[in-house]
């Protein structure tokens, strides 16, 4: 029944992708129902994880298509199962919103090859969380980032947006080009057997040498680093997620880079098992790192797409920081502990994938009704749009951990888990936990700084141009698909114990650990808490005493003016009439923060101004201020500078013969015999 379910799934986003561009003449019907193809797949997948996890099964299945090198088979284990129900869950509600957004295109440009490209990235990311073999995975893995890199570029008469493609594409191959290394020395130790089955793969740490196990380490940290867009191989991802349509934008930062979070997951825990305390403190090093760095940057961009492209390197960090202390607890046997760790990671994971999906929609919608992205020309959306704004807002909360919503509840975990760090033997990994944990605290609060400003200044105050002014709400289909993820977030934060539940299925396969115990006491309806040497909380006090602070504040105030009313009095300007340009900024909002940590964004400032005749009156002042990113001025520039220095010096090599290329192919082919004979 499963290998029917997966088959039909594959079989629907093939259909999918071929319907749209079957209607040459009728576009917009060719693009439903790709996307109502793409939905429906969707359904048929995330009914098979849930029979998965809940039954937690493991099902291997096989398409052999030529089985003398290459065994073409899957697995649909609890790990595998978990990532295809988040990429599903998200799938299922882009194609819905996809629906609406498309029509912003519709005469514009050509939508069938979006509709296929896009049922493409939904079933390539399917077959590389199922994927039982290494070179099925590669080409599966090669398929997804090449259909991205096409959707990134869908806008392609943009000079941005093909150069966000281009850098996304070289990067994505060096990282596939590391993790194809990373397999060719494991299959040198995967036995006699001369497959690249995964199940050849399981557990070769145990007798591959420690040199070796170290340089596949570091391997698939950068090969799935990139991808994942921890620093600093961030480059690619705050180019290429705002230069994407904003449904792809959704699929990329709400499941794509998480496939790169279970290619950790899947080496560490199971390949390369066990694994030295050091690795983990590498991989909680890089998740704090990426944290902090990645909503400092957030927070200074007037892009909303670009800032949440950056807040998605924030949360990635903040996975990675559960995935690392749960690799350092596993290495000291305190397995209990790494399980909880595990767990925080994951619902994290699910959590980023729901808020940020939602907010990436968000972002959609106010860009199909003002045509722009930039933060400083928005203003007044409150008024205009009067759905999408409290969407908005519901995912800003949830991304800044406020109660009851998902987001506190994963965050919350990860503290949990970090506190518990004292339980580690060594003295150098107690103190790191509590580094680690003071950074995810700054962490938190400068979320709520970032979302405070992304919300205010584009939904509060006055429309700052004109497209705002004439702003309207989206069509329904998308106002309903945010509304199904603004619910999820509600849901995920009143009823935690129904997602620790899954996710412990996970636990249990990776880890051999069922802390089902410790999760019912999570349950919101329950009275327990979970004990240890430093919390006693349960995760409903903190929303729970916000109410009763709330009751008491409205309360007193009702008693010190009974009967009192609302009135609304004219903004005091002085005399002056109000301009939405007396408003407040992202820009000056942003300002302390950029004098604080001045170091880092090394600020460069212009103010021009112009006066009227009289020299003594400025008729008007233009501020610019701009940062300087200090891994691209540093890195990323001077190594492509001297790559294509290096290109240029060698372009006679390409002589645009025959022969010439015949040689080289002799030459080649003459070394590598001689290299295997002697």
């Amino acid at each position: 029944m499963a290998e029917h379910l997966f088959v039909i799934s594959i079989i629907l986003y093939a259909i999918g992708a071929l319907f749209a561009l079957c209607f040459f003449k009728w576009q917009a019907v060719g693009n439903y129902i790709s996307l109502i193809c793409a939905a429906i797949a969707s359904c048929f997948s995330i009914v098979l994880s849930i029979s998965v996890l809940i039954n937690g099964l493991i099902i291997h299945f096989d398409f052999l298509i030529y089985h003398a090198i290459i065994r073409y088979n899957f697995l649909l284990d609890p790990l595998s199962s978990f990532f295809m129900l988040v990429i599903s869950v998200i799938g299922f509600v882009a194609s819905i919103y996809s629906m609406g957004y498309t029509k912003l295109y519709v005469n514009k440009r050509d939508t069938r090859f979006l509709g296929f490209a896009y049922n493409l990235l939904l079933v390539s990311m399917l077959l590389v969380v199922t994927a039982n073999n290494a070179l099925v995975f590669m080409i599966v893995w090669e398929l997804m980032t090449l259909v991205s890199f096409f959707l990134v570029i869908f806008e392609h008469e943009n000079p941005t947006n093909r150069k966000a493609g281009y850098v996304y594409l070289v990067m994505s191959h060096i990282g596939a080009g590391l993790i194809a290394v990373a397999f060719f020395i494991m299959f040198a130790y995967a036995g006699e057997t001369f497959t690249f089955s995964f199940d050849d793969f399981r557990h070769i740490g145990a007798h591959m040498p420690p040199i070796y196990k170290n340089i596949v380490f570091f391997l698939i940290i950068i090969g799935f680093g990139i991808k994942a867009g921890i620093f600093p191989l961030h480059l690619w991802l705050p180019m290429a997620h705002p230069a994407a349509p904003s449904n792809v934008s959704m699929v990329m930062s709400g499941v794509m880079i998480k496939t790169a979070i279970y290619g950790f997951i899947r080496f560490y825990f199971e390949f390369l098992t066990p694994c030295p305390p050091w690795w983990g403190f590498i991989v909680l090093v890089a998740g704090a790192s990426s944290a902090i760095l990645g909503i400092l940057y957030a927070l200074m961009e007037r892009d909303i797409k670009t800032l949440l492209a950056y807040s998605s390197v924030e949360n990635i960090g903040i996975i990675l920081i559960g995935i690392g202390l749960s690799m350092i607890f596993k290495s000291y046997n305190l397995m209990t502990l790494s399980a909880l760790a595990m767990m925080a990671g994951l619902y994290h994971l699910i959590n980023h994938a729901v808020f940020k999906c939602l907010l990436f929609g968000c972002a959609g919608n106010i860009y199909y009704s003002t045509h722009t992205k930039n933060i400083e020309e928005l203003g007044g959306l409150i008024k205009r749009l009067r759905v999408t704004a409290p969407l908005f807002l519901v995912g800003a909360l949830s991304i800044s951990a406020i109660p009851p919503l998902n987001g506190f509840m994963s965050e919350w975990l990860i503290f949990q888990s970090l506190l518990n760090g004292f339980y580690i033997p060594s003295v150098f990994f107690k103190v790191m936990t509590v580094i680690c944990g003071a950074i995810v605290a700054l962490t938190g609060a400068l979320v709520a700084m970032c979302f405070v400003k992304a919300f205010g200044v584009s939904f509060l105050a006055l429309p700052r141009s004109e497209h705002t002014r004439k702003a309207k709400e989206v069509p329904l289909v998308m106002l309903v698909s945010m509304g199904i993820l603004a619910s999820m977030c509600v849901f995920m934060g009143l009823f935690p114990a129904t997602i620790m539940a899954t996710i412990n299925q996970v636990n249990t396969h990776l880890l051999g650990t069922n802390i089902i115990n410790i999760i019912t006491s999570y349950d919101w309806l329950q009275t327990k808490s979970i004990h240890t040497n430093f919390t006693d909380l349960s995760p409903k006090s903190a929303p729970i005493f916000g109410l009763i602070l709330l009751v008491i504040t409205f309360g007193f105030l009702t008693m010190l003016r009974p009967g009192f009313t609302k009135r609304i009095y004219e903004t005091w300007t002085c005399g002056i009439t109000p301009e939405p340009r007396f408003g407040y900024t992202a820009t000056a909002f942003t300002k302390p923060f950029k004098v604080i940590f001045g170091n880092l964004y090394r600020p460069r400032f212009e103010i021009s101004t112009t006066y009227s005749v009289p020299k003594y009156f400025a008729k008007s002042i233009t501020y610019l201020g701009e940062i300087t990113p200090i891994f691209e001025k540093y890195f990323y520039n001077p190594v492509s500078s001297y790559v294509l220095n290096i290109s240029n010096k060698i372009r006679w090599v390409h002589t645009g013969s025959i022969h010439v290329y015949l040689a080289y192919i002799f030459v080649t082919l003459l070394i590598a015999i001689l290299s295997v004979i002697y």
